[in-house]
């Protein structure tokens, strides 16, 4: 056998092969096609029965839901009336208690209110009474205390009156004994006076002069001048007025040395200052213990030599000169 018959017969029984396959599917597919149609019966018949049963379960329970409703609403209705008498009773009871309780707050607080404007009134009343008795015993302390005051005023005028007039006596003791000495030493520059001119140009009958009375009739001592060999000069001014009860010695002029103390004073001073570098008056004071008449003339006289400076109340010492 050639390949071509060969070919041809395979050709063959694969072609047979595929037409008993193509019967077989075709006979296959109306069997699938049969059989589904009839499940599709079978389905559709029992969804019919299903929708069938469904509709008349969904008629009975929209029946009975309809009546669960009827029966909710009446029972909330009659639940609600219920609750609305309740509350309404309930109401009525807690106003009738609220309108209670308002009448007892009220009468509570007009009976506390009485009892503070009681209390107020007791206490202000009291507070009235302890000031009336406080400004009493003030006024009462007050007139004691002015009266001792007056009594001590009193004693205090009184013993500085006879203060002043024990001064006065001893004033006018010592003025007078004063002008006794006064006129003693006068008696004695008058003899002294006679003595000498008769010494020295003979004879007793040379005149004194005699001193004038001032205007206010008192008498001035006279100046005497002696010159024992042109080396002594003194000359002595006493005047005395006396006018009632007051009296005035002028005493001689001072002399212009300065004296020790006053010089120790300045030294004092101007060391003070130099070793603090500057210092005010009562520093100064407060340091050497003096007083401010001796403090202030020694100042003075270290600010005229130039040895200290003032500056803002504070005395520096000129650095430039040296200590002294």
């Amino acid at each position: 056998m050639s390949l071509k018959d060969s070919w041809q017969q395979q050709r063959q029984q694969r072609q047979q092969e595929v037409s008993q396959r193509q019967q077989t599917v075709a006979e296959s597919l109306s069997t699938t096609q049969q059989e589904r149609q009839l499940k599709a019966a079978q389905l559709r018949d029992e969804l019919s029965l299903f929708r069938e049963t469904l509709a008349s379960e969904s008629i009975a329970h929209r029946t009975e839901l309809q009546q669960f409703c009827q029966r909710l609403h009446v029972e909330t209705q009659a639940f609600l009336a219920a609750a609305g008498d309740r509350r309404h009773h309930q109401a009525t009871q807690l106003n009738q208690t609220l309108d209670a309780f308002v009448q007892v707050l009220r009468q509570q607080a007009a009976a506390l209110l009485a009892a503070a404007q009681a209390e107020r009134t007791v206490a202000a009343r009291r507070l009235e009474q302890e000031l009336v008795a406080f400004v009493d015993a003030l006024r009462s302390d007050v007139q004691s205390y002015l009266i001792e005051l007056e009594a001590v005023r009193h004693q205090r005028a009184i013993q500085l009156n006879q203060t002043l007039i024990q001064s006065r006596a001893k004033r006018e003791a010592e003025t007078q004994a004063l002008f006794q000495r006064l006129a003693i030493f006068r008696a004695e520059l008058q003899r002294f006076s006679q003595d000498l001119r008769g010494t020295v140009w003979g004879g007793n009958d040379a005149s004194v002069a005699t001193p004038q009375p001032l205007k206010n009739g008192t008498q001035p001592i006279g100046r005497v001048s002696v010159l024992p060999k042109g080396a002594i000069a003194v000359t002595a001014t006493v005047g005395a007025f006396q006018n009632g009860n007051s009296v005035a010695v002028v005493p001689p002029a001072k002399a212009t040395t300065p004296q020790p103390d006053a010089i120790a004073h300045e030294k004092d001073v101007y060391a003070h200052i130099h070793q603090v570098q500057g210092a005010r008056l009562t520093e100064i004071e407060a340091a050497l213990g003096i007083n401010r008449f001796q403090a202030v003339d020694a100042l003075r006289s270290l600010i005229k030599k130039g040895l200290i400076t003032q500056r803002d109340r504070i005395y520096l010492a000129q650095t430039h000169l040296a200590h002294t």
